[in-house]
């Protein structure tokens, strides 16, 4: 296993959002991760890994982001879209299918940021089946040709 420096962790100030670099972030050969930095400082940074599609037969290779997060003092400066880019351009270079991701419903500026990048309800989320209504979160996807 390789390890990418990212190991973010949020000090528990909120006001502040101030993120502290404080391990380093386990990763085999798929998974990678992508930060913006200024200075030394971690502004952002987003995880992900490529992995097939268990929804589809045969198994289709996608992008998987598990995490995306932007210090909150630059929130709102594109950031977030920038990395989003990186991991969709990387994505189609390497003939993924989509690109998927699981944000909770309550996170409702979350939501419209990935609805405003084009993402959609994916087939496989929870409220797709019986009893998923009471399920919290969504998973998001974007298809690439």
């Amino acid at each position: 296993a390789t390890t990418a420096e990212a190991g973010i962790a949020r000090n528990g100030n909120d006001d502040e959002a101030a993120f502290d670099v404080t391990s380093k972030m386990p990763c085999d050969e798929t998974t990678e991760t992508t930060t913006i930095e200024e200075n030394d400082t971690v502004l952002g940074f987003a995880h992900f890994r490529y992995e097939p599609d268990d929804e589809d037969v045969p198994a289709h290779p996608v992008s998987y982001l598990y995490e995306l997060q932007i210090r909150r003092t630059v929130q709102n400066l594109g950031l977030g879209k920038r990395l989003m880019t990186i991991i969709e351009l990387l994505s189609i270079k390497l003939r993924m299918k989509k690109c998927m991701l699981t944000v909770f419903r309550s996170n409702e500026a979350a939501m419209g940021f990935y609805v405003r990048r084009k993402y959609v309800v994916d087939e496989c989320s929870p409220s797709n089946f019986e009893g998923g209504e009471e399920c919290d979160y969504e998973i998001l996807s974007k298809s690439f040709g």
